[in-house]
This record gives C-alpha cells, sequence and structure tokens, in this order.
C-alpha cells in the first residue's frame, strides 16, 4: 500500500490526470479521470504504464460526500493563484466513462485568464491530486506481481516491461484543469450557454455581444 499523496503532471514529483475545452461563461464540466484509458507513466516512481479501474473513486466519493475535493489551477502551484481554490464543485460522480465533475469558476481576475484559456482551447486538461489505497500490478504478459518484485522490475523491467499498474482505489483529495496533463483521455469545457448572472457590461467586456 502507498501513503505518498500524488498526481500526474508532467513533469512532476505527483502523480495526475487530463481533458478538452470550449466555450463561454464561469460553469465548466467534464471528466477528471476515466476508466480503463492507459497512459505512459515516467516519472521518479518509475517507468510503467497505468489506468484507472472503474469503482477507483467510490468510497472516496462516499466518504467525502460533504466535503469535495477543491478546485485547483495546476495543482496550486502557480505563482499568482497559488492554492487558492479557483472554484467549487456541485457534482463529482463515478459513471461508465470515469470520473464526471460539474462547477463553477469564481467570478475574479485572477481566475478569468485560465476561464479565457479554457474557452479558447489553450487548457485541453485535468489532473487529481490522490492517494493511492489500492493498486495492482501485472508485467507485460498479464502476470500479477508480488510487492517485492515491483520493486525489482519497476526501474529494469527487461523483457518484463513496460509494467501495467492498475490503479483500483485511491482518496481524492483536489482536482482541477491543468497546462500539461498526463491522462489525454479526459476533459474539460465551458458551457455553451450565457450564465445568466453575468451583466450586460461583463457580456461586453469579454467579448460575448
Amino acid at each position: 500500500m502507498h501513503t505518498q499523496v500524488l498526481t500526474r503532471t508532467l513533469p512532476s514529483n505527483f502523480e495526475t490526470r487530463s481533458g478538452e475545452a470550449t466555450a463561454t461563461g464561469l460553469r465548466i464540466e467534464g471528466y477528471g479521470a476515466t476508466f480503463n484509458s492507459p497512459t505512459h507513466i515516467r516519472g521518479w516512481e518509475g517507468d510503467f504504464e497505468e489506468s484507472i479501474a472503474p469503482g477507483a473513486f467510490r468510497k472516496t466519493l462516499r466518504a467525502n460526500r460533504n466535503n469535495p475535493p477543491i478546485m485547483q489551477w495546476n495543482h496550486g502551484r502557480d505563482s499568482r493563484v497559488g492554492q487558492v481554490p479557483i472554484g467549487a464543485y456541485d457534482v463529482i460522480e463515478e459513471d461508465s466513462h470515469g470520473l464526471r465533475v460539474e462547477g463553477d469558476l469564481f467570478d475574479n481576475p485572477v481566475v478569468e485568464p485560465i476561464r479565457q484559456a479554457i474557452a479558447g482551447g489553450a487548457v485541453r486538461g485535468m489532473s487529481f491530486k490522490f492517494t493511492v489505497v489500492k493498486d495492482a500490478w501485472r508485467d507485460n504478459s498479464g502476470k500479477l506481481l508480488k510487492p517485492a518484485e515491483v520493486s525489482d522490475l519497476l526501474w529494469s523491467p527487461g523483457q518484463r516491461g513496460p509494467l501495467q499498474r492498475t490503479l483500483l482505489e485511491v482518496e481524492l483529495h483536489e482536482l482541477g484543469p491543468v497546462s500539461t496533463p498526463a491522462y489525454k483521455s479526459t476533459s474539460i469545457k465551458l458551457r455553451d450557454t450565457l450564465d445568466p448572472t453575468m451583466d450586460l457590461r461583463k457580456l461586453i467586456l469579454n467579448g460575448l455581444i
């Protein structure tokens, strides 16, 4: 069992995930993670293929029903935004495709460049910070590996590589848009419909009318 808090933005000391962008307003929606979509991980923890199993988020979502993970930009590493949340989620759930999210970006000058980057398609990814509760490792023939074998093969798999890691259960801490996601199969977009709370002046300033 791993105890490190991880993310997967490249390059990074952690483990992270991915997305796609469109539209106008402050409402975002998409997938912070997708199931059974292998991605190549190369970092401090090794060089391997990783995928997320359906149900990996089920327990953490149930346990934190009233305390959802925070929404940050680039895992809070941006020098301007820092670790201040850029918005709040009101939907985080698993479906057959992955971890589906909906929420609203905060309406302030610090968050506005991020909103514009998502709207313009320059930011197309999401990522999440997590702790691994349960995972499974196999070699390239599909043989299940014991923990001692993983340690021996992770850096020098030889003919048995690349190793294949499946995340079976994780504890979710944070997720949000990132500039360099590792998982290319997730999505983030701004809703096509205008936010009804945006006044006429803001619409004009943002070039929406």
